[in-house]
């Protein structure tokens, strides 16, 4: 579910509507979405900028392999432009007047691609997976971080043929926001789920099929028996099948789309700013720019020295120079934060945050050498096969330099620092983490025990699996304020004193930093000789998110060659 911000790797019901789709930018205008009648056919190649690790519960797609992952998975529920929540292979759903227990219900006449039935039973294997009651049961294997993200669930029971019934431990007013988890809760077949290959077998609802699938490629062919229909009642999808190919370097991915060899490709602003820059003012491609909804976090570990130190985390956060970074790194892309998340998150608060102060940053630096009686040091993990994070990391030492601060990189790979991310390895790491407009990414990040201290939590049995109930806290800290404050606002129906909880526990964060941030970012996708790009409804009605960090739909695109 992860993903480094330094390196592009690896979302959550708004509670205020806030219109997106204005926020989009769409740059140039050859192929661009609505060009011409939809035509049938062809197979595309598209780039993408993460590798396929798997398909299971434990293993973490990112970004824009995510994207090609959802043309196989479909999700429970999905996000409309304006950010709210609506059904998706749901067909309704209802709750209780204190927000503990919901019925959930699937919709009718949808199959997987193995042709058995999406329904009550499917949607339950789907939970108990998840929150790791098959793994106790030895029918699944680990539920890896999404077992974080369920932790408020104590029982999951069938009521009918279609229906499903959560309980939930603490309260939760907006609970689809938790089972849309992202984007990523994805509508596996139980076969999958229950098999031994869940890992290299996806087998979802999606409008595409499984071909084959490496770390490097996934390739995908047209579902024929495909449940939804286009406004003409025509047979969906258009396309006969999608090759999404691993490119990491940036070059690659700007030349395939611009001769055409790719017919689409995706970018992040977080190291790849001059490339979008460059096919922003490209005539014969089209790129859509995602809004700035993605918050880059450093994640300091207060578990190990020097960051157990709230000195050393303020040093570290007042050396940051971030509007030199956004200037120089990210070549005018992005803004400059004031915050732990954007303002477009109801979070978004500004009090407290630790933004560049060299005096400050001084300071607080000699204020840990006489509490400790070291110079603050410490190790940050680099990519150091990638120039762009190089790069990025040769400037925040430089910053860093100039307070007093030494700043070791140590180099890694990228599945390396993913591998050691959970639980927390590092004294401090880079990944972008903090994303959206709501919270239900964002909370598991932030409190030490996504149960809420229920002493019945299923993972609770053993050392083992509990941990998997804060391993979501990658900067190993418990904070009672703003943990408390977190889940009340979670239970909150007041939208009002909702926003009010989540503003303090941000206050308290940001006074402690428990984490800081350097830009807000931006995903891009662009594309030549593609038509139907974001102009697929919902099958609730309404438009979705036309880009986001997993890049765009791709059921309603067709290929204009």
């Amino acid at each position: 579910m992860m993903k480094l911000f330094t390196g592009g790797r690896r979302k959550v019901v708004a509670i205020m509507a806030i219109a997106l789709v204005a926020s989009l930018t769409q740059v140039s205008s050859s192929g661009a979405a609505g060009a011409g009648t939809p035509k049938r056919g062809g197979n595309i190649t598209v780039g993408i900028f993460d590798s396929f690790p798997g398909y299971c519960m434990a293993d973490s797609l990112a970004n824009s392999s995510l994207m090609g992952a959802r043309t196989i998975y479909e999700t429970w529920v999905e996000q409309r432009a304006d950010g709210k929540i609506v059904p998706y292979l749901l067909k309704s759903w209802e709750h209780s007047a204190d927000n503990k227990i919901w019925s959930l219900v699937v919709r009718d006449g949808i199959k997987f691609h193995d042709g058995t039935p999406v329904d009550a039973a499917a949607l339950a294997t789907n939970l108990q997976a998840l929150r790791g009651a098959l793994l106790l049961a030895g029918k699944a294997g680990s539920p890896g971080t999404a077992g974080g993200f369920t932790a408020n669930i104590t029982d999951v029971k069938v009521t009918g043929p279609m229906s499903v019934q959560v309980t939930l431990y603490q309260a939760e007013s907006d609970y689809p926001e938790s089972l849309y988890a992202s984007g990523r809760f994805f509508a596996r077949a139980p076969s999958q789920i229950l098999g031994k290959t869940c890992s290299t077998t996806p087998v979802g609802t999606g409008a595409f099929k499984l071909v084959s699938t490496e770390l490097t490629k996934l390739v995908v062919t047209a579902n024929p028996d495909y449940w939804r229909k286009d406004a003409k009642g025509g047979k969906l999808p258009y396309l006969n099948g999608i090759t999404f190919t691993y490119l990491p370097d940036a070059l690659p991915r700007v030349s395939g789309v611009k001769s055409g060899s790719l017919a689409a490709t995706m970018f992040s602003s977080a190291s790849e700013a001059k490339q979008i820059k460059d096919l922003q003012k490209n005539k014969s491609v089209t790129s859509i720019l995602s809004p700035e909804d993605y918050y880059p976090s450093i994640w300091l570990n207060h578990k190990l020295a020097p960051f157990s130190s709230k000195n050393a985390r303020l040093a570290v956060s007042h050396a940051l120079d971030r509007e030199k970074f956004v200037k120089v790194r990210q070549k005018g892309l992005g803004s400059v934060p004031d915050s732990i998340v954007g303002p477009n998150n109801i979070m978004y608060n500004k009090k407290n945050f630790a933004g560049f102060d060299l005096a400050k940053a001084k300071s607080f630096a000699a204020a840990y050498k006489v509490e400790t009686g070291k110079d603050l040091e410490f190790s940050f993990p680099v990519n150091t096969s990638s120039s762009d994070d190089v790069a990025n990391s040769t400037l925040i030492k430089q910053m860093l330099e100039a307070a007093g601060i030494k700043m070791n990189v140590l180099p890694q790979t990228t599945a390396e620092i993913i591998a050691k991310a959970f639980p927390q390895q590092y004294q401090a790491m880079p990944l972008l983490l903090m994303e959206g407009t709501g919270t239900g990414f964002i909370l598991p990040f932030l409190v030490s025990d996504m149960s809420g201290g229920n002493p019945t939590a299923l993972l609770n049995v053993s050392p083992r699996t509990k941990i998997l109930y804060s391993i979501l806290n990658l900067s190993s800290f418990k904070d009672t304020v703003s943990e408390n404050l977190l889940f009340a606002a979670r239970a909150e129906s007041n939208m009002a004193k909702k926003k009010k909880l989540y503003q303090d526990a941000t206050a308290q964060l940001q006074a402690e930093a428990r984490l800081t941030s350097l830009w807000r970012t931006s995903y891009m996708l662009s594309y030549k000789n593609l038509g139907g790009v974001g102009e697929l409804p919902l099958a609730a009605g309404g438009q979705r998110r036309l880009v986001t960090n997993f890049g765009i739909d791709w059921t309603g695109v067709w290929s204009n060659k």
